[in-house]
């Protein structure tokens, strides 16, 4: 245990950066970054949309156009430059009409929700009971919460248009279905974290395809004042908003600096360029940074050993068919198209939302790459300003290129609590005085990236990789000590020694032969140890199995004791406890299908965890009414936890089996007596 704490927790030393990178550094300007931000975010396009002024979204004319002026900025510097297409859900909204009583009310289409009326590959339909069936009049009726219980209170609400307040914790696909199970024609979301403080805002995003009613959001205070209304008498609503979705393209910009000894070796730094509304944090500023970082690498005059790549990625706020999520599209694109940069990736830095206003900032970090992030950070002396983490989250593209590509990866967490409140809506516009660490920030992206990319010897280290996975296994031993983690422990300790002796191997000779070693070990094995949590996290693979035997257990034990509302809180801690309690049965059974669907990003190393077992849903509806069957149900819930404890120990037994391989191909490269030649041609991408 002490050899693994010192692999992570080792103090940097620090040291001024050498005269090349100074070099490099020195053509930053975050003045001409920032400008960059401010002409981009407020480009206005001709088409007008109905998700609102300023948004480029996937497949769109808009983020054509986007990309083709991208790639021109960045052939401008030298680049070679090209655009790859990928394919993508594409949807094309007309502007949204709606009133109360004759009075114009501002809202936006939500994406990938329904319209009134449009087509839907080639095929019409129509909604809508007057102009032709483009306008829907209906009855406005407040559904509160929009779930079961709102609309068991309410009654029939067929021949309705629904106003719902948007769930605050969970993404509203489901309550759209709620409302058209019910008979809803349309919905009218109000209300997003943060409301309150810019209650005028609008606030977009995706619905994941949930298109059978038309659906748009309006703000808080027009949320607030509609309830109003309601209870001083009817309202009577007339929406018009033409909704068509077809299968579309959308495009990555690739621009490569070839490096000058191993060109087929990869350092990229990434920014998605679509967006929401202006998106000048949300991720104009990460555009803008790449487009800053290549101009002062070209700028420096030095070439890199190692090839650098610059890319702008379409469609990450949406874009693919999925069941788990539709966002992150164009990195998934990029790491299916490209195995041989995930491959052979000193080090990945992806860029969403950089230099925001933050006293504090967080380099997260694969756990391969944690030294040389604190190293970065020491040597440009932002010691006391940004620390480092080892877990990405699923909502940024940096969990593609980290837990998908299985690549090094770095990206800055830079948001204060106040971000939250114009995330996705027209108040995240460009104001200057937002980005006052956008320097900070790019120093350090530059920095790591240059480092990495002429490197000798790469600080690449599997050995911390084991040592990071076997502290999560230790205190999930501690924690499940039925469970059997031992052996993938035991796999995880003879992966950090195998690693061991790798990295330990020292010599100009055997230096390329070791980077691309552990490149590619690290990149067929990491995928396999992680998993998304169930909220969006990373964690390892069992996690979101026992997440979910914790809460059947609780489950179980307060019915033992006969309180069915403690049993309820605890089933509702996870989110299919909360859905299928909240939901109507068959409103729970479709989405729960939705969820079982094969998908893009999780199908290929099941980062995703199938929905528990059918009974689950048997059970909720015995929960809700549990008297006189308490004990029944209670075995219920016992049996749910085992199922859910034997995948989980199904999930150790593949990490097990991954971590084996791993550790058997390090140990034949080190029982090596001569460095191993190069035998495979370089490819560009």
């Amino acid at each position: 245990m002490l050899l693994l704490t010192a692999l992570l927790s080792a103090t940097p030393v620090h040291a001024a950066p050498s005269a090349d990178e100074s070099r490099v550094l020195a053509q930053l300007q975050s003045a001409r970054a920032l400008a960059d931000l401010g002409r981009l975010s407020s480009r206005r396009w001709t088409v007008e949309s109905g998700l609102g002024a300023g948004t480029v979204v996937s497949g769109s004319i808009e983020e054509r156009a986007l990309a083709q002026q991208l790639a021109t900025r960045l052939r401008g510097l030298g680049l070679a430059v090209r655009l790859e297409p990928f394919p993508v859900r594409a949807y094309r909204y007309g502007p949204v009409q709606l009133s109360a009583g004759g009075e114009p009310l501002v809202a936006v289409s939500l994406h990938a929700a329904g319209g009134t009326w449009g087509t839907r590959d080639g095929v019409g339909y129509l909604r809508g009971n007057e102009a032709g069936g483009h306008r829907l009049r209906a009855p406005l009726i407040d559904a509160g919460e929009g779930y079961r219980a709102d609309y068991d209170r309410l009654g029939d609400v067929r021949g309705h248009i629904v106003l719902v307040h948007r769930d605050l914790r969970d993404w509203p696909p489901a309550q759209i279905s709620e409302a058209a199970h019910r008979g809803a024609l349309a919905v009218l979301f109000y209300g997003h974290p943060g409301a309150t403080d810019h209650p005028d805002a609008l606030r977009q995003d995706s619905m994941w395809g949930h298109d059978r009613i038309a659906a748009v959001a309006v703000s808080q205070r027009t949320g607030e004042a509609l309830r109003r209304r309601l209870g001083a008498g009817p309202v009577e609503v007339a929406l018009e908003n033409r909704a068509d979705v077809e299968d579309g393209i959308s495009l990555n910009v690739v621009a490569t600096l070839r490096g000058s000894e191993l060109p087929d070796e990869w350092v990229m730094v990434a920014a998605h360029y679509d967006r929401w509304f202006a998106g000048a944090t949300d991720n104009v500023s990460g555009v803008a940074s790449v487009l800053e970082i290549a101009r002062a690498v070209r700028a420096s005059g030095l070439r890199p050993r190692r090839s650098m790549l610059f890319v702008m990625m379409g469609s990450e706020e949406a874009g693919l068919e999925d069941p788990e999520r539709d966002w992150l599209a164009g990195s998934h694109a990029f790491v299916v198209q490209h195995p041989e940069v995930m491959r052979a990736a000193a080090l990945l830095f992806n860029i969403d939302l950089l230099g925001w206003t933050s006293p504090k900032a967080t380099l997260v970090s694969t756990p391969d790459m944690a030294a040389a992030a604190a190293t970065a950070i020491a040597d440009l002396g932002y010691a006391g300003a940004v620390e480092t983490r080892t877990t990405f989250g699923s909502v940024t593209d940096a969990w593609n290129f980290a837990l998908l590509g299985g690549a090094a990866t770095h990206h800055v967490e830079r948001f204060t609590p106040d971000y939250f409140s114009i995330y996705h809506t027209p108040v995240d516009d460009y104001r200057p005085e937002r980005f006052a660490r956008l320097g900070d920030d790019l120093h350090l992206l530059t920095l790591s990236l240059w480092r990495a990319a002429n490197a000798p010897r790469l600080p690449a280290s599997l050995a911390a990789l084991a040592a990071s996975l076997d502290m999560d296994l230790a205190a999930m031993a501690a924690q499940w000590p039925d469970l059997p983690v031992g052996p993938t422990r035991a796999a995880a300790a003879a992966l950090r020694d195998a690693a061991g002796a790798v990295e330990g191997r020292r010599g100009a000779a055997w230096d390329e032969a070791t980077n691309r070693t552990l490149m590619s070990t690290r990149h067929s094995l990491l995928p396999w140890l992680y998993a998304d949590d169930g909220e969006f996290s990373q964690a390892p693979r069992p996690a979101p199995q026992l997440a979910r035997a914790l809460a059947f257990g609780r489950t179980a034990d307060a019915l033992g004791q006969g309180d069915p509302a403690a049993a309820a809180a605890a089933l509702a801690v996870i989110y299919e406890g909360r859905q299928c309690q909240r939901l109507s049965p068959a409103v729970y059974a479709a989405e729960r299908g939705f969820w079982t669907g094969d998908g893009g990003w999780a199908s290929r190393f099941q980062q995703r965890a199938a929905p528990p077992p059918s009974t689950l849903a048997e059970a909720c509806v015995a929960l809700a009414a549990p008297a006189g069957e308490a004990a029944a149900l209670a075995g219920r819930f016992r049996a749910l936890r085992a199922d859910a404890l034997e995948h989980a120990a199904d999930d150790l037994a593949l990490m097990r089996a991954e971590l084996d391989q791993a550790a058997a191909r390090l140990r034949e490269f080190a029982a090596l007596s001569t460095p191993p030649p190069r035998t495979v041609a370089p490819r560009a991408p």
